[in-house]
């Protein structure tokens, strides 16, 4: 299923872009999956497919969210005041975005646009001409885990300039910004 949607997705056989595709996910998630590749001139890459159908159970599900919100207002008129429509409702958006893997690169741009000056960090390029809807390529970056703090010790890194700078970067994003990273778990951190 991955590979006729990947395929229809690239505009051609993976073959001719990648040339090497890793099958085995590097990475799995409700929404999509993680593949490293590499591109024909040598440029590690990873490859985000969105799962084939989720987007069909997910609007069922949250079509079966606001029918359960409408019944709590209506069965309980002290529910309103928890707005549970609204809240659906914005769940609803957030979800839908959160389906648009192009929508997530585009957001990953304005980081890294907000973070220029920033030499510690690197975002991943993006390869538009791959990326839409259900895929996406990015730069493959390596890197210690930010869980591995004996990765951490033998490469000499320094957690505590380590940490000082990340409160910086996402207060710098949160406060001055108004836009920023909320995923800032340890496989989204190298």
């Amino acid at each position: 299923e991955l590979r006729e949607q990947l395929e229809e997705d690239l505009g051609a056989p993976p073959e001719e872009i990648f040339a090497e595709f890793d099958t085995e996910p590097l990475a799995a998630a409700s929404i999509a999956q993680v593949h490293r590749a590499r591109l024909k001139d040598g440029r590690k890459v990873i490859v985000k497919i969105r799962r084939p159908g989720i987007k069909r159970v997910v609007e069922a599900d949250l079509h079966l969210m606001q029918r359960l919100a409408r019944i709590a207002t209506n069965e309980n008129p002290e529910a309103q005041r928890f707005r549970p429509n609204d809240v659906v409702h914005q769940f609803s958006i957030a979800l839908r975005r959160e389906l648009d893997l192009a929508h997530e690169c585009r957001n990953a741009v304005r980081v890294s646009e907000s973070l220029t000056d920033r030499e510690h960090i690197v975002v991943p390029k993006v390869y538009w001409q791959w990326t839409c809807e259900r895929v996406n390529v990015q730069e493959y970056i390596e890197g210690i885990n930010g869980r591995d703090m004996a990765g951490f010790e033998a490469a000499g890194l320094d957690r505590s300039l380590i940490a000082s700078r990340g409160a910086s970067d996402i207060l710098k994003m949160v406060l001055v910004d108004g836009f920023f990273h909320a995923d800032p778990h340890p496989g989204n951190i190298f």
